[in-house]
């Protein structure tokens, strides 16, 4: 880790809560803190070991926001836990709430995918510069391949300009497909932002059990889809993220809203005690 830090940068820990899923498909939600932060990103250890371009929800305690991260790579592999750099899929966020300084826009790198060999002037952040000095390659999205590949510096001339704006994120995409609920003023009752994300979960009833993956999560409930028919104010306990054989810890909860949809689905917002 020996990229020198600019003056966009600050590197005083900041609590934050991480939750997403791990290299063996299990869900994960860690409490840890930045090492360093940008405007783009940060670098964060966790415990648990991630793919690059995989994606995790970071939620910043203090102020309630969060927004989806992308994980560039890995800067630091240590005994008990990895340091990841992680840039917002959304350039926009400002999860931190933080004023950054001004800094010069960064010098562009030339750089070459291994896979199909074409170069390209790259403008990196400072995230993506920490992962490249540290691992001297860094995944990226290329066209010959519509996915990540890996990029490394090279002294070639650059061959074919191309845009270097990142692929929309697959979690992104599939906010687009999801139908709007009903009316409702549920968007008022919630006291937490949701996220679009997939993952595990289930919910506990008349000594029954049901399993679903979500359409959606925040700090009050979640939101999911299935087949079967609960009444609204139904209670139930509920666990997600949930892993199968796994120690999951239950919490209770109730049906907040319910929606018919085609095909005979039915989509539900649940919502945890204490947030209704």
């Amino acid at each position: 880790m020996a990229h020198n830090l600019s003056a966009g940068t600050l590197t005083s820990g900041l609590k934050i809560e991480v939750f997403g899923q791990d290299l063996e498909g299990h869900h994960f939600l860690e409490h840890t803190r930045t090492l360093i932060m940008t405007r783009e990103g940060a670098t964060i250890p966790l415990s648990c070991k991630l793919a690059p371009d995989s994606e995790v929800v970071i939620r910043n305690p203090a102020t309630n926001e969060e927004a989806l991260g992308r994980i560039v790579g890995l800067i630091h592999d240590a005994l008990f836990y990895q340091v990841y750099g992680i840039v917002f899929v959304d350039p926009s966020a400002n999860t931190w709430q933080l004023d950054f300084p001004e800094v010069k826009p960064p010098k562009p790198k030339v750089m070459e995918c291994i896979r199909c060999n074409k170069v390209d002037a790259v403008l990196l952040n400072e995230i993506e510069m920490s992962i490249l000095d540290s691992a001297q390659d860094l995944h990226r999205r290329c066209d010959c391949d519509k996915s990540s590949t890996i990029w490394k510096k090279t002294d070639r001339t650059v061959t074919e300009r191309r845009g270097t704006k990142r692929g929309t994120s697959s979690l992104l995409r599939e906010i687009s497909t999801i139908e709007p609920p009903p009316m409702r003023t549920i968007q008022e009752r919630r006291r937490g932002k949701r996220t679009a994300m997939k993952a595990a979960g289930c919910i506990r009833f008349r000594e029954k059990e049901a399993f679903f993956d979500c359409e959606n999560v925040s700090r009050g409930g979640f939101q999911f889809k299935s087949r079967e028919t609960y009444p609204t104010g139904m209670s139930l306990e509920a666990a997600v993220p949930y892993a199968k054989n796994s120690v999951n810890i239950f919490v209770a909860a109730r049906i907040a809203y319910h929606q018919e949809l085609l095909g005979g689905f039915h989509r539900y917002g649940v919502a945890y005690a204490g947030s209704f």
